[in-house]
C-alpha cells in the first residue's frame, strides 16, 4: 500500500457574500422555468478573480420574474443590466435568446444585498452598474479534460 500525505495549500475557507458590490463577469443568461413552472430571467454572475477582492470565483444567480399583471419582463430593469453590461444602444436582436445569450462574457459591478428568508440570509443581487474595471482578464476555472474516450464494442456493453 502506497502512503500519502494531506495538503491543504489549496483548500478555500467558505465565507459569505457581504452587503457590497463586487466586480463580476456573466457566466450564462437564459429564460427558465423556476420548480414552480414560472419563467423567469437567470443571470449567473461570477466574482472576477481579475479584481482584487473577496469572493473570487464565487457565482451569485440572479432571478427577474414577469410582472404579475402583464406577464411580461420589466424592460427597464433588463435594459439596465444590458446598459451596466456595456451592450451598446440601439442593438438589434432576433429573439430574447440571443439578447441573453450577449450578456456571457460582459462585466459590471455588482451590488449584493443580504434578504432574510426563512431565518436564512441569502444573497442577492441588488443593483447592476457599469464595471470600474472594463478591462477584463478573469481567468476562467478550468475543468478536467483528462478523460479519455474508450472504444466499446456494442458486445462488450452489458446491456
Amino acid at each position: 500500500m502506497t502512503g500519502f500525505t494531506t495538503d491543504f495549500s489549496n483548500v478555500q475557507e467558505f465565507s459569505e457574500f457581504k452587503e457590497q458590490p463586487y466586480e463580476m463577469i456573466v457566466f450564462d443568461a437564459y429564460e427558465a422555468p423556476n420548480n414552480n413552472g414560472k419563467l423567469r430571467v437567470v443571470i449567473d454572475y461570477v466574482v472576477r478573480n481579475d479584481v482584487q477582492q473577496e469572493k473570487q470565483n464565487a457565482h451569485l444567480w440572479d432571478e427577474q420574474y414577469r410582472q404579475k399583471d402583464t406577464n411580461k419582463y420589466h424592460m427597464g430593469i433588463l435594459m439596465g443590466k444590458a446598459k451596466a453590461l456595456g451592450i451598446p444602444e440601439g442593438k438589434h436582436y432576433d429573439s430574447f435568446e440571443v439578447f441573453l445569450n450577449d450578456f456571457k462574457g460582459r462585466v459590471a459591478k455588482v451590488t449584493v444585498k443580504l434578504d432574510e428568508y426563512n431565518g436564512e440570509k441569502r444573497p442577492k443581487a441588488r443593483f447592476t452598474n457599469t464595471s470600474d474595471f472594463p478591462s477584463c482578464h478573469h481567468v476562467w476555472k478550468e475543468k478536467n479534460n483528462n478523460l479519455q474516450a474508450t472504444d466499446l464494442k456494442d458486445d462488450e456493453l452489458p446491456f
